[in-house]
Formats: structure tokens, C-alpha cells, sequence
């Protein structure tokens, strides 16, 4: 079809340069899309150290790696996140974070997901929070299911990590939209001056931790996705957060405690990234 029906430039109305300008535009827009679409599964490796001062020296040089947002189900298959677990296990890590989001789109990818996080393996432990897509499909059937792939479920539970007579704490945080975490209660017996890692899926959590004077000397987070979609200078157009830019991606801050984002692995709704690769976290944690 000739949006111009034949007209040499000379001859075209300002109505005509909209229409064509708006032509171009849905091409351009339909082709990124497009490149996003085909190089949405190519995993980037982001190695993270984080100083954490009140980390006992026996835990000096631990690693955690993460995943999170894996989304199995119709865009996200099996043999991409078994992809995903065999760069894990490459890394040899001390412990495995998976911070929730597994399925997208039916109970029905529940197992088969588990199945192959079955895979993973780390020298101390994998622990697993639960996000709002695990409570979308049912939460106590991806708990149980993930129990089974030999995962701890750190619903608003605590562990305690010990390594010549030190402790560390991980502190696992339920979905801050679908869940009824009591900070306070889930950490009245850790000592205060304890080094404290928390895994919740949603990183607006760590103003739960601000607003009720809790603290933890790091949060592990996911969930947004760094956006999925981010363009040049306007960065991205959806952040599902309630403080916008603030947690988006990456290291940040708030106050003495800090906070990861992880990009995750997965997608939802479109199945495409663009300027935003999905994303697997190695930490190492330094006194």
C-alpha cells in the first residue's frame, strides 16, 4: 500500500509527512522489537564485589549467584534456563539465590521448571523467595515443587551460615505484594551488630526494612526486570516499581544498606528485551 498514492514530493501535504513519519515510525519501533525478540536470551554474566563491614573475615570471598525472573512457560523454555543453570554450576558457587518469578503463564510450567533447576549446585545451599507470579499460579505448589528440586524455601525464614565459629545470616523475604512479612519478628533473633544478607524478590522491600529501623547489609532482588524494554536518553518506559529509576538495575542504596537488581533471565508479556540483557549475578562478598 502507497500511503503517498503516487505523489512526488513536491506535491505532499503536511498530512502526508505524518503519515509517512508515522509509517517510519512503527517500522523502526517493529524492528527493534524485532532485534530484541531474537537476542532476548543472550545472558550476560555480571560478576559483582560488594564490601559489606560488618561481614566476618571467615566469609570474606563468599559467592553468591543469583537467578531470578526465570518465567518458564510459552517464550522461556527448558533448554534456555538449562543453559542459564550450567553457567551457574561453571561458576562454583558457595550459594545459590533464586529470588522468585519462576513460571509465566500456567500452573502447567511449574514442575517442568523445577526439573530443571534440579540441576543447580552450590557448595553451602540454594535458597529460593517466592514473587507475584509464583502466587499467580499458586505459591504452596511452587514451594512444593521447588523443595523437591532440592531448593530451602526462605519464606520469611531465616538460615544462619556458620565458618569457624562466625555466622552470617540470610534472611528470606516474602512477596512484598502477596505476603505478610513481620521484619521485626523474622529478625528478633539475630544480634543487631550481625552481618545479614536479605533475598526478596521485590527490591521495594528494602523501604519496608527503612521505615520499621530494621536493617540488612544487602538485599538480593529481581523483579522488574531492569525494565525489559529501554531505549537511548529516554531510558525505560515501564518500571514495575513504586520509586521509579531508584531500584530499576544494579547496585544502589539506601541509607548504610545495599541493594542488587538483577535484570533476571526471563521476559513477560513481550517476548523482547531491548538495551537490556537478561542478566545472571555472581556476588563476592568482601570484609
Amino acid at each position: 500500500m502507497n500511503l503517498l498514492s503516487g505523489k512526488s514530493p513536491k506535491q505532499w501535504t503536511r498530512r502526508d509527512v505524518l503519515k509517512l513519519s508515522a509509517a517510519s515510525a512503527a517500522t523502526v519501533g517493529l524492528g527493534v522489537l524485532g532485534y530484541g525478540c531474537a537476542v532476548r536470551q543472550s545472558v550476560e554474566l555480571s560478576r559483582v564485589e560488594v564490601k559489606l563491614n560488618n561481614l566476618p573475615t571467615a566469609f570474606d570471598g563468599l559467592t553468591i549467584a543469583q537467578l531470578t525472573d526465570i518465567h518458564h512457560g510459552m517464550f522461556t523454555g527448558a533448554e534456555y534456563i538449562d543453559r542459564c543453570v550450567q553457567i551457574v554450576n561453571g561458576l562454583q558457587p558457595d550459594v545459590i539465590a533464586l529470588t522468585g518469578d519462576f513460571t509465566f503463564g500456567g500452573k502447567r510450567y511449574v514442575e517442568p521448571c523445577a526439573e530443571v533447576l534440579s540441576g543447580l549446585r552450590a557448595r553451602i545451599g540454594i535458597y529460593a523467595v517466592l514473587g507475584n507470579h509464583d502466587y499467580y499460579v499458586g505459591a504452596s505448589a511452587v514451594a512444593v515443587a521447588l523443595k523437591r528440586a532440592g531448593c530451602a524455601m526462605l519464606i520469611d525464614k531465616l538460615e544462619r551460615l556458620e565458618l569457624r565459629g562466625e555466622k552470617l545470616w540470610l534472611a528470606g523475604i516474602d512477596d512484598l505484594y502477596y505476603g505478610t512479612t513481620d521484619l521485626k519478628q523474622l529478625l528478633r533473633d539475630v544480634p543487631r551488630e550481625a552481618a545479614r544478607i536479605a533475598f526478596s524478590h521485590n527490591p521495594d522491600f528494602i523501604e519496608e526494612f527503612a521505615a520499621k529501623s530494621e536493617h540488612t547489609d544487602l538485599m538480593i532482588s529481581g523483579h522488574t526486570h531492569g525494565g525489559q524494554i529501554r531505549f537511548p536518553l529516554a531510558g525505560a518506559p515501564h518500571i514495575s516499581s513504586s520509586y521509579g529509576q531508584r531500584y530499576a538495575a544494579g547496585l544502589n542504596r539506601n541509607g548504610a544498606m545495599q541493594i542488587y537488581t538483577s535484570r533476571g533471565i526471563g521476559t513477560i508479556l513481550l517476548p523482547t528485551r531491548v538495551d537490556c540483557p537478561p542478566e545472571i549475578v555472581l556476588f563476592t562478598l568482601r570484609s
